[in-house]
């Protein structure tokens, strides 16, 4: 079984060769925090409150993104008008079945999806005169001036023709019920790109 929040971080979407320059253009490095709003799924899913974030975000001209945690493997996106959304779904067998009770089995399909808005810093009379230079000279400004916004979400969906009853905490399963979900709220601030 896979009790795990971010299969999403695990998942072999795309892992490039760490000597390889990834593709697109950074936008950023960001560090976040997560707050959850809400875990309907129960001891089935791990789910640390803060949770704590530090990724890189690239995009290409064709609204292709790319997110990687530190250390870990980039998955593939979309981005418009500043909006970027990763999501990726999988299904996974949580019970076993069994023919001779007669026992169907409980599969379930895990879909995340990553939403992240890209502030940048926006031009108006409280900027000090060296920020507004580097601006109009097109030099890169303080990463800290880089706000993101976003949100996580887990859902967990038992699929057609399952029985995932012997699942729900209720008769002893991991899952508080199903199908369940689990969200944060991200916000979070640019750092230097490593």
């Amino acid at each position: 079984m896979r009790w795990t929040l971010f299969v999403l971080l695990l998942l072999l979407w795309g892992c490039w060769d760490q000597g390889e320059e990834p593709p697109g253009e950074p936008v950023g490095s960001f560090e976040a925090v997560g707050l959850m709003v809400e875990q309907s799924c129960g001891a089935a899913i791990p789910a640390p409150d803060p949770l704590d974030l530090r990724f890189e975000l690239r995009s290409e001209a064709n609204g292709r993104a790319y997110w990687r945690q530190y250390g870990g493997s980039m998955f593939a996106g979309v981005e418009k008008d500043g909006e970027y959304v990763f999501q990726t779904s999988q299904s996974w067998m949580v019970i076993e079945p069994d023919r001779f009770r007669g026992y169907v089995g409980c599969s379930v399909t895990q879909r995340d999806v990553f939403t992240f808005v890209v502030d940048p810093l926006e031009v108006g009379t409280e900027i000090d005169a060296g920020v507004e230079e580097e601006l109009d000279a097109g030099v890169g400004v303080d990463p800290a001036l880089i706000t993101l916004t976003g949100s996580q979400t887990t859902e967990i969906v038992p699929l057609t023709g399952s029985d995932c009853t012997p699942a729900v905490a209720a008769l002893g399963g991991p899952f508080l019920s199903l199908p369940c979900r689990v969200e944060y709220v991200l916000t979070g601030t640019g750092v230097e790109i490593e």
